[in-house]
């Protein structure tokens, strides 16, 4: 009878032939290998008997070994540096999966070749227990950690000779293999499960490495394909302020070399100190920021909204900083496609036939081929904007910003801020951050100056300095910022009669008036008035939801003998106000507009109720501006000095009401 002993625990296994040879009793003081006896009895194994392993061949060989490519690859090089310990020593270095199958063996010729069990040598033979009983492989698998199995510890006696060392490899916790070192139990040294058991170690370190550099490289191929995918410049420097990292557009934006640039201390490229430097010292970042800033090889200048955050490591220190900027003409871009700065109209959209409307629209083409600036006379109604629009809309900046700025809508205090922008803080009620002006929301485009003859003479002396120099100044700021903008403007005045009377320049005038060209009033274009009222009946039509077909001969003769002092406008909302109220499907006298009945009765009547005037031959003749000065002094008496109510009941602009105060030297 033989005893297997486990510490405190004894168990006596009958049929003790089912043993080694009866004269030798087996101590077995080992737990792993009284349980692997355990389990072989239990399938019934006989010790006796040579085993052989299953061997996987042809597609599920190829399958197994292509599921544990990177474990092959990971272990290779370290069984390469096993096997140089222990080289013509008698030994093998193998390499399994989970599974047990050999997926990889590395050793002396005796003992893969000319061994008795060489058949379990090959590639996908399964060295499990119920093929080949206990063994080091198998059983750390299932232990689950390092162990020796040497001679008779193994349950099948073809195995007496070996000393397996064995080691489970794993991958995120779970063991997808091991490694196995066999000798010949008389070569075995001590250390050698050692040695087994810090290569697998090394192996489950390489993958975790390798893994960790995976993610970072993806992470950092994401990274670099968000940075080279977005619009915006965007770089890294260290805490050093050398450049790490610059995507193509920021290159391209500072107009440096990407691949030159890195490693090079940021301030010799790019003027960022203290811009981004700051950001360095101070651990304070800050968003959407403007900078004026310069390039240290070529002197250009770039406008700038940035965007700059420090980058701290897990302590907290400083290690670098990101940056993203845009230009500036950019974020212009972006705000005239928010609010619509652009042309809506085109030639295709000016109705009219007449021969001064067809020298009015050939004129304006021709000013559209050109980058001259246009001033554009006339009444107020007659669509000088139209005029304008269609005119950007036809020139080569027809893609870039139409802005338009009324002269005489904006109180003379505030027109140059309006115009330039100002800095944060520059007067009493700015924005904090500031404001930039029509000036730079128009760079690469037009500005519309409407009534310009109302511009009040400090500002004319500004606006004649941008047109010679191409640059502004905001108010309150210290640098110059160059524009390209072409001018076109407006006027119902007769400017060069304001020239000589002292309220408008005559070298901003001569400036201007490059190309001159007028809007007809709709008095003088009558045979326009029919196409113009059935292209707004069409458009009003379609505005109101209303059923408007046409209009009667009686009342389109009406508004043909109607001398329309407020012109197209006037019209269009004379034609909206019928299409309102008719009752029917067309216009008719009933649905014109009360007052230009009774103005057609006064002109058809010759005005005879006029009353007449008294001549006295010795009354004194007062001059248009005695009569002026008066009209004002007594409104603001009226009024007690208040400019908007004087403005109001004047019928003026309160820039108008200002400059005709400061002509007539009052307070």
């Amino acid at each position: 009878m033989y005893v297997l002993q486990e510490k405190q625990y004894k168990r006596t296994i009958d049929e003790t032939e089912n043993f080694v040879d009866k004269k030798t009793p087996v101590i077995v003081q080992k737990d792993y290998v009284l349980r692997g006896w355990e389990r072989c009895i239990n399938k019934g194994l006989s010790p006796y008997e040579r085993k052989t392993a299953k061997c996987y061949q042809g597609d599920e060989l190829d399958k197994t070994l292509r599921q544990n490519m990177e474990l092959i690859a990971f272990a290779k090089p370290f069984m390469d540096n096993l096997y140089s310990f222990v080289r013509h020593s008698g030994f093998a270095v193998m390499l399994t999966d989970a599974n047990a199958c050999l997926l990889e063996v590395i050793g002396d010729k005796e003992i893969i070749e000319d061994s008795d069990d060489r058949d379990n040598f090959k590639k996908g033979c399964l060295w499990h227990e119920k093929y080949v009983g206990n063994t080091a492989v198998n059983t750390a698998l299932l232990e689950g950690k390092p162990l020796q199995i040497s001679g008779e510890e193994h349950y099948c006696t073809a195995y007496k000779n070996w000393t397996c060392s064995s080691a489970p490899i794993r991958k995120e916790g779970r063991i997808i293999g091991a490694l196995n070192v066999r000798g010949y139990m008389w070569n075995t040294h001590p250390h050698t499960l050692g040695m087994v058991a810090a290569a697998a170690k090394a192996i489950e370190n390489q993958i975790v490495i390798e893994k960790a550099n995976a993610e970072i490289l993806l992470k950092t191929k994401y990274q670099s394909a968000i940075a080279e995918c977005i619009t915006d410049g965007f770089l890294t420097i260290d805490n050093h302020g050398i450049l790490t990292y610059i995507n193509e557009t920021g290159a391209d934006i500072l107009g440096i070399n990407k691949e030159t640039a890195l490693g090079n201390p940021i301030k010799d490229l790019v003027d960022f100190d203290p811009v981004i430097l700051d950001v360095i010292h101070t651990g304070k970042g800050y968003v959407d920021k403007e900078f004026i800033v310069r390039n240290n090889k070529n002197g250009v200048k770039y406008h700038f909204i940035k965007t700059a955050m420090p980058i701290r490591d897990e302590e907290g220190n400083i290690v670098g900083a990101i940056d993203n900027f845009r230009k500036i003409k950019r974020v212009h871009t972006m705000m005239r496609k928010l609010v619509g700065n652009y042309g809506k109209f085109t030639f295709d959209d000016i109705i009219g036939s007449s021969s001064r409307m067809k020298e009015c629209i050939r004129l304006s083409k021709i000013a559209a081929r050109s980058s001259s600036n246009v001033l554009i006379y006339g009444e107020s109604g007659t669509g000088k904007e139209l005029l304008v629009q269609s005119i950007h809309n036809a020139s080569n900046r027809k893609n870039e910003s139409l802005v338009s700025i009324n002269c005489a809508a904006i109180p003379s205090e505030l027109i140059e801020s309006e115009l330039f922008g100002y800095e944060g803080g520059a007067f009493t009620g700015a924005l904090k951050n500031g404001q930039i002006g029509k000036f730079e929301l128009a760079d690469g485009g037009t500005i519309f100056l409407d009534e310009i003859g109302d511009m009040p003479l400090h500002m004319q002396a500004k606006l004649l300095r941008v047109l010679q120099e191409n640059q502004i100044m905001r108010v309150g700021g210290s640098d110059l910022l160059d524009v390209d903008v072409r001018i076109i403007s407006a006027t119902n005045k007769d400017l060069l009669s304001e020239c000589r009377k002292g309220n408008f320049r005559e070298d901003l005038y001569y400036r201007l008036n490059v190309l001159n060209i007028v809007s007809p009033p709709l008095r003088d274009r009558k045979e326009d008035i029919e196409a113009l009222v059935c292209h707004f009946i069409s458009k009003i039509n379609e505005k109101i939801g209303s059923n408007t077909e046409d209009i009667s001969p009686e009342a389109m003769d009406c508004l043909m003998n109607y001398d329309w002092p407020g012109n197209v406008r006037e019209l269009e909302n004379t034609i909206e106000r019928a299409v309102n109220i008719c009752s029917g499907t067309t216009i008719g006298m009933q649905d014109i507009s009360k007052n230009i009945l009774e103005y057609l009765k006064k002109k058809s009547d010759g005005c005879k109720d006029k009353p007449s005037i008294d001549v006295d031959e010795s009354m004194e003749i007062e001059s248009l501006e005695e009569i002026e000065k008066e009209a004002i002094e007594k409104a603001l008496l009226i009024t007690k000095g208040n400019i908007s109510q004087t403005a109001s009941a004047l019928k003026v602009s309160r820039n108008t009401l200002y400059n005709k105060m400061k002509k007539y030297g009052m307070q």
